[in-house]
């Protein structure tokens, strides 16, 4: 399936991969690592309690690899990109969020996600600096797609 057709597939609907805890943002990731990279979700990215701690526990593997948003680079995740967030009181709680990237520069990223705000079903949110687009603040980083 490509990335057009997974967004199709998804859009303003709830994913639900592991059948526990409801619709969680990482169930929209599970899909996207089965569906449109066609690997193992569990083997590619070990499972976790929680967003962040799969982010902490992730070693760079022959599926993906890990890259630490560093706020001094020119680098940012490109389509598809896996993204990441911290802890961020009163943005994701004390578990993380993760986040498909769609689109994304410098300043702004354009995420397909789920859960975000609590509840929310597939959908696509812009991130950016400012206090209410929040892109880069709390992201610690993305996994992409090894070549």
């Amino acid at each position: 399936m490509t990335y057009n057709d997974f967004i199709w597939k998804h859009n303003t609907k709830y994913c639900d991969y592991d059948g526990y805890y409801g619709n969680q943002c990482v169930d929209l990731i599970r899909f996207k690592i089965k569906e449109v990279d066609g690997f193992d979700p569990y083997t590619a990215l070990p499972a976790g309690p929680t967003a962040i701690a799969i982010w902490n526990n992730f070693k760079t593997n022959k599926y993906y690899k890990k890259v630490f948003n560093n706020p001094a680079s020119i680098n940012h995740p490109v389509r598809g990109d896996i993204v990441f967030f911290k802890y961020y009181p009163f943005l994701y709680g004390t578990v993380g969020h993760v986040e498909l990237c769609d689109q994304a520069d410098g300043y702004f990223m354009v995420n397909f996600t789920q859960n975000w705000k609590t509840g929310t079903p597939c959908h696509f949110e812009k991130r950016g600096v400012n206090r209410w687009l929040h892109g880069y603040r709390g992201c610690v980083g993305w996994l992409t797609p090894q070549k």
